[in-house]
């Protein structure tokens, strides 16, 4: 049995990684169509709770979760081998690819359903992030080598025949490092996002994120680790300023959950991670210059989103009438105005 378990594993390395790109494309492409299916049926039971009644999606909204699961699903492989975009000297190469591709597919899929009932009811349900929580960090510690980048690597102490400093047990104790990872990613994510929601009321007396938000970001953050969560908490105030603006002028949408902007900001991490790393490698590993970025990060989001909301050009904020501050309520990026909370 076990000789057959390392032939699988073996053939289906030599696949992912050898094979061809219109190959991957065609053999992932089902993948996504089955993802898309469970997104479609998930997301339809937790939008039908939340209604408090039975919800039927309309066809155009299956067909699109179909087509946006397919080409991520079938894009993913070839980004990851013939794009390698996560292929890096310290991490995140080409070793173990064949089940970090299933890994991040896994993520995705979370994100797609936290993006559909987002989009429907302001909420982003435990039910997804606590679940995808759990997924994340029990992937990092069982499989290991899920890493797009080790927990520590400090490009400032490089050496030419060694390359960056990297501490001598992650090399060694790769489960454990997988669960140091994860959780340092969850606890970063989610931390980063409640922090900025403090400050907001604080400096503004606005929650500029929901505990929706808080959450979706700890998941995040046990998939892709703390350094790139750092660059989805950046990206996707981008994002959202994107998204908005197209479905203003493409359906009239006024409102927009922040949600979708932190799930969109984490594929586009995820598909460029070696552009944003080779370019900010350096400032990850200075302790220094991470608190003053932790700061600047923390006190710049929660103003930017703060006033965004404040003054309604791309609000953060929207709560539906006889909801509470402590819910999960994802905020809404409005530009009408916004009911108070009770």
């Amino acid at each position: 049995m076990g000789e057959f378990l390392r032939s699988l594993n073996q053939h289906w390395f030599e696949f992912v990684t050898r094979g061809e790109s219109w190959l991957h494309a065609t053999t992932f492409a089902p993948l996504g169509l089955l993802l898309g299916w469970g997104v479609i049926r998930w997301s339809t039971s937790l939008i039908a709770r939340e209604r408090g009644a039975p919800w039927q999606m309309p066809r155009r909204y299956r067909l699109l979760i179909l087509a946006t699961s397919i080409v991520l699903t079938a894009l993913l492989p070839i980004a990851v081998i013939a794009g390698r975009c996560q292929s890096l000297v310290e991490g995140g190469s080409i070793d173990w690819a064949q089940w970090r591709v299933l890994y991040h597919l896994a993520l995705i899929t979370l994100l797609l359903t936290a993006t559909v009932v987002d989009l429907d009811q302001y909420v982003i349900p435990d039910a997804i992030t606590a679940t995808g929580a759990i997924l994340g960090v029990a992937g990092a510690f069982g499989i290991s080598n899920m890493q797009l980048i080790p927990v520590w690597v400090d490009w400032n102490n490089w050496a030419p025949d060694v390359g960056p400093a990297i501490p001598q047990w992650i090399k060694t104790s790769h489960h454990w490092h997988g669960l140091a990872w994860s959780l340092t990613g969850l606890v970063v994510g989610a931390g980063l996002t409640w922090m900025a929601r403090i400050v907001s009321d604080w400096m503004l007396g606005l929650e500029a994120l929901g505990l929706g938000d808080v959450t979706l970001m700890g998941m995040i953050g046990s998939f892709l680790g703390w350094q790139p969560v750092i660059c989805v908490f950046l990206i996707a105030p981008v994002c959202g300023v994107a998204v908005a603006l197209a479905l203003q002028f493409s359906i009239g949408r006024r409102a927009l959950p922040y949600g979708p902007c932190l799930a969109l900001a984490a594929v586009v991490v995820l598909f460029t991670w070696r552009l944003i790393w080779e370019r900010t490698r350096e400032l990850f590993g200075h302790p220094p210059t991470l608190a003053g970025l932790a700061v600047l990060l923390i006190g710049g989001m929660a103003l930017l989103l703060g006033l965004l909301r404040l003054y309604r050009s791309i609000p953060v904020g929207q709560r539906r009438q006889g909801t509470s501050a402590g819910s999960n309520r994802s905020t809404a990026m409005d530009a009408a105005p916004t009911p108070p909370a009770n």
